[in-house]
């Protein structure tokens, strides 16, 4: 058994020692300038990590990703108007839940989840409803780890005049982002930013803040404008996650450090290196290889192999995989790449997951 566990689920993630040791200390009042100083620092560091200092604004939501996106739904879309939501997969399925909780008007087009997006099909969605205003999409699609064309259906709606709104809450700092294009972008500390779970944001365009300021508020806590007002004035509205976004300053100072690009790059890499390995174990992927991602792989499950065993197996040798969601459910797993894995994690885990799986019988 390794000395610490090692998660290989999409968050929460492994954490380095700086982000462990800032979750621990010291105890900060928020209403206090030490703890204003460090939320207006971790805000700054979002927009200058991402090199959009100038185009956006970054809201820190404590709660989960979720929480953030919920708040991101509310705001995108004024009474009366409708919101487009692209759906190939539980998360995408997600924005669309939200909406209908909270009574938006919708218009929900579903695609095959293994498949590309059809961009033809979003096109005729805003050429047939004039009173759509903002689509919304996922950038990766953490059920099945296809990764979304997210650029192209932003360039579709500048077409259409629409605003765009992005979970990318399982993309950023794995994969490129096109930040110039999106009004809405929903991402969380835990995940490919290597800070923990509990922490989310929002980054909203400057061109967007007129828009907001006109909707009305739809949440008490998850109001996206009262948040972002709040924040700029330095005093958050509610009680916020301290330790969490102390450990969350601390990894930001890391991707700052290393550069956003580096950081996408050396996620291609660990995906390239464990690919490789899970086709020499004979694991075939869940996608297509052209639509996968690069912060997490969904493996089918081999015949005769059950999932619980696997992971059990896994769990003893100290490697935590993750199981199938939806009607994926029994059939695959996942392995996320995120986190504060090294090169030894990743030749651990492959090395576990020969142990576990069946011997293949020569031919």
């Amino acid at each position: 058994m390794r000395r610490r566990p090692c998660l290989l689920c999409p968050g929460p993630v492994n954490v380095t020692p700086a982000v462990r040791r800032a979750v621990a200390g010291p105890d900060l009042c928020h209403r206090e300038p030490e703890f204003a100083a460090v939320l207006t620092g971790v805000r700054r560091k979002l927009l200058r990590a991402f090199s959009i200092t100038a185009t956006h604004r970054a809201a820190i939501i404590s709660g989960s990703g979720t929480a953030a996106l919920e708040a991101a739904v509310l705001a995108s879309v004024r009474p009366g108007r409708k919101l487009l939501v692209v759906d190939n997969g539980v998360y995408g399925a997600r924005i669309a839940q939200i909406a209908a909780i909270h009574h938006l008007p919708t218009v929900h087009l579903r695609f095959p989840g293994l498949a590309p997006l059809v961009l033809g099909r979003v096109e005729a969605a805003f050429r047939r409803e004039a009173a759509i205003e903002t689509v919304a999409v996922v950038h990766h699609e953490t059920s099945t780890g296809v990764l979304n064309p997210v650029a192209a259906v932003a360039r579709l709606a500048r077409q259409f005049n629409k605003s765009v709104l992005v979970d990318a809450i399982s993309s950023l700092g794995a994969e490129p982002a096109p930040l110039a294009a999106i009004d809405l972008c929903v991402g969380s500390a835990g995940k490919c930013l290597h800070g923990y779970p509990g922490l989310s944001f929002v980054l909203v365009a400057r061109r967007f803040l007129p828009a907001l300021s006109a909707r009305p508020p739809r949440s008490l806590y998850l109001d996206l404008r009262a948040a972002l007002a709040a924040q700029e004035a330095g005093e958050p509205p509610f009680t916020p996650a301290v330790p969490l976004i102390q450990a969350f300053d601390a990894a930001l100072d890391a991707l700052v450090r290393e550069g956003v690009a580096a950081r996408i790059h050396r996620y291609r890499r660990r995906a390239a290196f464990l690919r490789r390995g899970f086709d020499r174990l004979g694991l075939a992927p869940l996608a297509p290889r052209a639509l996968q991602s690069h912060a997490l792989t969904a493996l089918r499950l081999p015949p005769g192999v059950r999932y619980d065993a696997l992971h059990d197996a896994m769990k003893r040798a100290g490697y935590i995989i993750y199981a199938g969601q939806s009607g994926f459910r029994g059939t695959m797993f996942r392995i996320a790449h995120m986190g504060a894995l090294t090169p030894s994690d990743l030749r651990g885990l492959l090395r576990a997951l020969a142990r576990a799986l069946p011997r293949r019988r020569a031919a």
